[in-house]
C-alpha cells in the first residue's frame, strides 16, 4: 500500500482510544500551552489527534506532539517568523551568515530573508516561492514541494493555498500526514533524529526533551 493509501486507511478506522476535548484541554495546559489557547485548541485536537492516526498509535503521539509544541511556541503561531535580527541570522544559519556583513542586508526583511534561505530549492523554483511557501501549520511545513506533497495525502490545494493550513484542523491534518510520511517508527526514541527530521538542525532540542518527558506522564 502506498503512502497516501495507508495514511487514509488510518484517518478511517475505528479508533481504539479517543481523547476528548476536556482532556486535551487539561493535557495542553498541564504542558505549558496557555489556558486560552488550549481551549481554542482542544476542539480540533479532539477531532483529529489521536493514537489511531499514526501507524505506532501513542508511541507516534508521544514523539509527535512535543514537536509540534515546540514549533508552533506552544500553539502560538502557525506561521514562520522570518523576522530576524542580523545576530539571530548569524546563530540560525551560519554557514549562510557567517559575518554581520552577511547578515545584515537581510536583517528584519522577512520576504528577502525567505528567497535567501528558501529559494531554488525544496521545490521552490519561482521568485517569490521562498516567502510564499514558508513556514506554516505545526510543523512548520516549508516549500512548494512539501506543501503539494501534503496537499495530496489531504486532497487539498496546498500549493496553490498554502495559508490554509494555518487553520487549526488543516494544520493538525498536514502535521499527521507530514509526519507519518516522514518519520519511521524507528526513529521516535531518538529525541536528536526526530529534531533534525523535523528542525534540520537541533535548535530547539533541549525544549523538545523536555516536552516528551512531560508529555510521556501527562499522557500516561
Amino acid at each position: 500500500m502506498n503512502g497516501i493509501a495507508q495514511y487514509v486507511g488510518r484517518r478511517t478506522r475505528r479508533f481504539e482510544h479517543v481523547y476528548g476535548a476536556g482532556e486535551w484541554l487539561r493535557y495542553l495546559m498541564e504542558l505549558g500551552v496557555k489556558a486560552a489557547t488550549a481551549s481554542r485548541w482542544a476542539q480540533p485536537f479532539a477531532e483529529e489527534v489521536q493514537p489511531a492516526r499514526f501507524s505506532a498509535g501513542m508511541r507516534d503521539l508521544t514523539a509527535w506532539l512535543p514537536q509540534v509544541l515546540h514549533e508552533t511556541g506552544m500553539l502560538e503561531r502557525l506561521e514562520e517568523n522570518l523576522s530576524y535580527s542580523a545576530e539571530r541570522l548569524m546563530a540560525v544559519w551560519p554557514s549562510r551568515f557567517p559575518t554581520m556583513a552577511a547578515a545584515e542586508p537581510f536583517a528584519r526583511k522577512p520576504e528577502a530573508l525567505a528567497e535567501k534561505v528558501y529559494g531554488g530549492r525544496m521545490g521552490n523554483t519561482l521568485p517569490g516561492d521562498g516567502h510564499r511557501f514558508r513556514g506554516r501549520g505545526l510543523i512548520q511545513l516549508t516549500g512548494r514541494a512539501g506543501y503539494r506533497l501534503v496537499g495530496d495525502l489531504l486532497g487539498q490545494d496546498l500549493e496553490g493555498m498554502p495559508h490554509l493550513i494555518e487553520q487549526p484542523r488543516y494544520a493538525i491534518e498536514a502535521a499527521v500526514a507530514w509526519w507519518e510520511g516522514s518519520v519511521p517508527d524507528g526513529m521516535l526514541s531518538d529525541q536528536v533524529k526526530l529534531r533534525r527530521r523535523v528542525n534540520g538542525g537541533e535548535i530547539g532540542l533541549a525544549h523538545c526533551q523536555q516536552l516528551a518527558d512531560m508529555t510521556c506522564k501527562v499522557l500516561a
